[in-house]
């Protein structure tokens, strides 16, 4: 047995080591982490309104309860890839020692803007985007998107392109005008 842990140590460790020390995995992990009460939350919500004792869902059902549980699901489960894709650029621009609410605001917005819309039928048609796409059918998309703004991101800071303002100007005012470009 001592011999098996001396070769696993001798291969596995390093490469454990480099891939545990990644910061895309890093940021990928933190990504999901920061969705991880989204998650819990959805999930207690499911699983009240789908407890498998005979008459429970009919009672939920009858009571009016059965809406509320599902709409609960819905919009915890449903804003999982908005908020990972936030996490990931956070996590990425922290990373790099620059802004992250600036990089993960930059990545909801590039998420939205990925994300595929419907138009409504009417005489005045309306875009609406569908809340199946920012959860965890859009998570896959939001986690890419996470990623490469984030390292977009932080590669305009960390190389001094941006938008200065005066010295008279709020700092908030002016990290919001660093992150404009």
């Amino acid at each position: 047995m001592s011999k098996i842990n001396d070769t696993l140590e001798k291969y596995l460790l390093p490469i454990a080591s480099k891939l545990g020390s990644n910061k895309i995995l890093i940021s990928l992990r933190d990504g999901i982490i920061v969705a991880m009460p989204l998650i819990i939350i959805g999930s207690l919500f499911l699983v009240i309104s789908g407890i498998a004792v005979p008459g429970w869902i009919e009672w939920l059902e009858s009571k009016g309860i059965q809406p509320y549980l599902m709409k609960a699901v819905n919009g915890t489960f449903g804003l999982m890839g908005l908020v990972a894709s936030f996490g990931v650029a956070h996590s990425i621009a922290r990373q790099y020692n620059t802004d992250g609410v600036s990089a993960g605001i930059i990545s909801m917005s590039a998420f939205l803007v990925v994300t595929p819309k419907v138009m409504t039928g009417g005489k005045t048609p309306e875009e609406a985007i569908p809340q199946m796409y920012m959860g965890s059918q859009g998570l896959f998309v939001a986690l890419i998107v996470g990623i490469i703004s984030g390292l977009i991101f932080q590669w305009f800071i960390n190389r001094n392109i941006r938008i200065k303002m005066p010295d008279q100007v709020p700092p908030a005012v002016s990290k919001s005008f660093s992150a404009f470009l």
